[in-house]
C-alpha cells in the first residue's frame, strides 16, 4: 500500500488467522477493509489506471442504501460512488454485459454490475446520473473488478436518475 493512502493497516491481536484490516478515513466516514470486502482492479478504473487495490462498502446513511463506496486503498483521495445495475433494470442489455465481461476476461456468470454515480450541483439543485457506457464488473469469487467500455454506443455516460426519498 502506498504511503499516500493515509490508511492504517491493523492486524487483530492474538488472532493470527484473522486477515489484516485497513482503516480508511473517507468523506463518508471511517471504513474498515479486509480480504472480505477488498477487490483487485488489474487495470484500475478509467483515468485511474495506477490504482488497483479497492475496498467496497455500503454507505452508512440509510437514505443512501442504494449506493456503495468503491474506495481506493492506494490513495484515500480516490473513491467512487456506485449503484447496482439491478436497481435500474432494463437499462443495459444482459448480452452487452456478457460481451463486455468476456472482452476483459471475466466469467459472465459470476458477476455483479455496478454503475458509477456522478452528482452535479446547479442553481436548481443537485442532479445524479449514472454511467451506463462503462460499468464496473465485479467477480466476487475471484475478488476482481474491471471497468469495461461497452461496445454498444447507445448507452449514455450521463443517464439521469432519481433517488427515492422517505417522506
Amino acid at each position: 500500500m502506498s504511503t499516500t493512502a493515509h490508511a492504517l493497516a491493523e492486524t487483530a491481536p492474538d488472532q493470527e488467522s484473522v486477515a489484516p484490516r485497513t482503516l480508511v478515513e473517507t468523506r463518508f466516514g471511517t471504513f474498515a477493509f479486509d480480504a472480505n470486502n477488498s477487490l483487485l482492479m488489474p487495470s484500475g478504473p478509467l483515468g485511474f489506471a495506477s490504482y488497483r487495490q479497492f475496498g467496497l462498502a455500503n454507505l452508512p446513511d440509510p437514505q443512501l442504501a442504494a449506493f456503495k463506496l468503491l474506495q481506493s486503498l492506494d490513495d484515500i483521495d480516490v473513491s467512487f460512488v456506485l449503484t447496482p445495475l439491478e436497481l435500474h433494470p432494463g437499462l443495459i442489455d444482459p448480452l452487452d454485459i456478457e460481451a463486455g465481461a468476456k472482452a476483459v476476461g471475466l466469467n459472465p456468470t459470476n458477476l455483479e454490475t455496478l454503475l458509477i454515480v456522478t452528482a452535479r450541483s446547479s442553481p436548481e439543485g443537485t442532479s445524479l446520473s449514472i454511467n451506463l457506457r462503462a460499468p464496473i464488473l465485479i467477480d466476487f469469487e475471484s475478488r476482481t473488478a474491471r471497468q469495461v467500455v461497452l461496445g454498444n454506443p447507445h448507452y449514455a455516460v450521463r443517464h439521469p436518475i432519481t433517488v427515492a426519498q422517505d417522506r
